[in-house]
């Protein structure tokens, strides 16, 4: 009995459906060679949906027409067009490009296998074909084909999330702003009314610093993201670094006290005085989220009665680096600039270095750090002695 002798299976060598069932996978055989049709017919009809084309012509026009198909078995030597050249076609194709091919060669053959591979081929068979590999063959491949088709729909549903959450989160920031604008401005009108005691002055303007502290928290992260995307916009400013970080030493003073930590500020391996001044071109808010993550980070992380060192380094690339004698624990050494990587700290977010790095990319600088437990840690931010404004 001829394959292509029995109607219903001569459709399929025309292109047609032969078994159909939605729940079956469909396998597509291109063969030039009738008598090799039905041998692969009869291996795989019982598992599967089979269609068939008897030259690579004919298979480009089943695979654009009928696109739901799972697998093409796909013989190499064919008159007028080969199979390497029909799967480089198929493969250029949106609607077939991610359909597996197997190419099927004769053991007489002289195939270059590379070639294959090179146009989008998953695998080789060779002739006379073996049943029993044919269908592991066929097996594998559909599994494989189906775990990158899921993993595809979740990277994309995951990609979507994301894109969710980043617009709920702009869309909490900006309306926080609102409200906390309104309180700062009734706080404000409250502390002119000339009938309230010092105490209740001192209340209020401590409710307006948390609010701007607040307030200031949330343009940060509406910058992080910016950031992130590579949206943001530098507005470069003459920066006297010395008086900045004289100012963040101040700020963090009481919690160096806290922890028994001493402070130091050298300028060009001198003890910096309060005379002494040393300009970059670059951006305020960029510079303190810096300096302010990265000291309170070594304030925190430095043994008590420890000593934390900020050095200005002025030279063809303006140095920051921030030392302490703690050690970053090995468990996040390795991606400890990532964003939410913490450890140790009870309420840390992981978003201080992250910041800090992301500040410094932005201003086309860079951070890297060594840490050990017999040196400490050695933070060395660079960047540039006028930053770009554009990103």
């Amino acid at each position: 009995m001829r394959f292509y002798a029995i109607p219903a299976r001569k459709s399929a060598l025309d292109g047609g459906n032969v078994m159909a069932d939605t729940t079956r996978k469909t396998i597509l055989i291109v063969d030039d060679i009738a008598a090799n049709l039905e041998i692969l017919f009869n291996i795989l009809i019982d598992d599967y949906t089979i269609k068939a084309a008897k030259c690579g012509k004919k298979a480009l026009e089943i695979a654009q027409t009928f696109p739901v198909h799972d697998l093409i078995l796909l013989d190499v030597m064919m008159p007028d067009m080969n199979g390497f050249e029909t799967c480089r076609l198929l493969k250029s194709s949106p609607i077939s490009q991610g359909i597996p091919v197997i190419f099927v060669s004769s053991q007489t053959e002289v195939v270059d296998e590379a070639s294959g591979f090179a146009v989008g081929g998953v695998d080789y068979i060779t002739k006379p074909v073996s049943p029993t590999i044919v269908k592991a063959r066929v097996k594998t491949h559909l599994s494989l084909s189906t775990i990158a088709r899921e993993l595809t729909l979740q990277n994309l549903h995951l990609q979507e999330n994301i894109s969710l959450l980043e617009r709920i989160e702009q869309i909490a920031r900006h309306d926080l702003k609102s409200p906390l604008t309104v309180f700062m401005g009734a706080s404000d009108f409250m502390g002119h009314d000339k009938n309230l005691n010092n105490e209740q002055l001192e209340f209020l303007r401590i409710l307006d610093q948390s609010a701007l502290k607040m307030l200031n928290m949330i343009d940060h992260s509406l910058d992080l993201a910016k950031m992130e995307r590579g949206e943001y916009k530098l507005n470069p400013v003459s920066i006297n670094v010395a008086h900045l970080v004289r100012l963040i030493v101040r700020e963090l003073e009481s919690l160096a006290k806290a922890k028994s930590v001493e402070f130091a500020v050298i300028l060009n391996d001198k003890s910096l005085l309060d005379s002494d001044s040393c300009l970059v071109m670059s951006e305020m808010g960029l510079l303190t989220t810096i300096v302010s993550n990265l000291a309170k980070n070594a304030i925190e992380a430095s043994p008590a009665g420890g000593k934390v060192v900020i050095s200005l380094i002025d030279q063809n690339l303006f140095l920051i680096e921030i030392s302490n004698l703690g050690e970053i624990p090995a468990e996040i050494r390795h991606h400890f600039m990532e964003r939410y990587v913490t450890c140790g700290k009870e309420k840390g977010t992981g978003l201080g270095g992250y910041s800090a790095k992301l500040a410094a990319q932005t201003m086309g600088g860079e951070i890297r750090f060594i840490s050990s437990q017999e040196t400490g840690t050695v933070i060395t931010v660079s960047i540039p002695h006028q930053a770009q404004s554009e990103v």
